[in-house]
């Protein structure tokens, strides 16, 4: 094999990354020794569920999920602006009269618990070197997405590799694996707030989810040193406000009613995994 002591797989638990966890379930790609799972504490319902269920397949596969984590981002992101701290200090990528903030949650509350659970995986104490080369880690990143190679750079410790790069497989070829594979598709993984969040994203939050984002995103309208306003979405209007029908909808006036699991049915149906209420 390598001269590496680990092979540790970065699950982010949306389509990519579980299709690299279950191919190696199959046994179609080398096991990893971990996978991590970095959670913000602001996850959707239907990605916490999908985590539990991706649990229990790799167990039975012999491979162990660690989940790590900085803390709730809902909750510091508010905590920070209440503090004031640095100005107009976010990790969040808010949208400000139609521009977008830079964008440090993924560094901020993926990457850097990972590397932290890495290093404790590794038996290493705060500020010891690690051996070089200790480390293969694995990101779920497909050909669709490569612009964002750039943001896992290796180091002494550890040597990136993006296998679905290497085996020229897309967003969509991933979902084709699983539905042929699995007959579902995961929903993708984000924050149930992420500013990214398309339309039909902002659609598919359970009532009490899209509750809670409307109601963040009225806490950070005046964020503390910004010039103008910090919004969710990205027609820089409060979301309650934002209407989120289809162009079919709208052409036939339908009124936009929330599908409570439609987002959740993509994988649960036919399945035993208990979701809890939702709102």
């Amino acid at each position: 094999m390598s001269l590496y002591r680990l092979r540790i797989l970065s699950l982010g638990a949306g389509v990519q990354s579980s299709c690299l966890l279950l191919m190696a379930c199959l046994g179609l790609l080398p096991k990893p020794n971990l996978a991590i799972f970095a959670d913000t504490g602001w996850e959707s319902m239907a990605t916490y569920a999908w985590l539990e269920w991706l649990k229990g397949e790799a167990a039975k596969a012999g491979i162990e999920v660690v989940v790590c984590g900085r803390g709730n981002i809902r909750e510091w992101e508010l905590s920070a602006y209440f503090r004031g701290r640095g100005g107009a200090f976010s990790v969040l990528p808010f949208h400000t009269d139609g521009a977008l903030m830079k964008r440090q949650c993924t560094n901020d509350f993926k990457i850097a618990p990972i590397r932290k659970a890495i290093r404790h995986a590794l038996g290493l104490k705060p500020r010891q070197r690690a051996p070089k080369d200790c480390v293969e880690l694995q990101i779920g990143i497909s050909t669709d997405e490569y612009s964002r190679i750039g943001n896992y750079q290796p180091d002494r410790m550890q040597t990136v590799r993006f296998p679905l790069v290497e085996m020229g497989m897309s967003r969509w070829d991933c979902a084709r694996w699983l539905k042929d594979h699995y007959g579902f598709v995961p929903p993708k993984s984000s924050c149930v707030g992420c500013p990214y969040h398309s339309n039909n994203e902002w659609r598919s939050l359970t009532p009490a989810e899209f509750r809670d984002a409307c109601e963040f995103d009225r806490a950070i309208r005046n964020k503390v040193g910004l010039r103008g306003q910090a919004y969710l979405h990205r027609s820089c209007r409060p979301l309650e406000e934002v209407d989120l029908r289809t162009k079919d909808e709208k052409a036939g006036q339908l009124q936009f009613d929330f599908v409570k699991d439609e987002k959740l049915n993509l994988f649960v149906r036919g399945m035993n995994i208990h979701t809890g209420g939702q709102g």
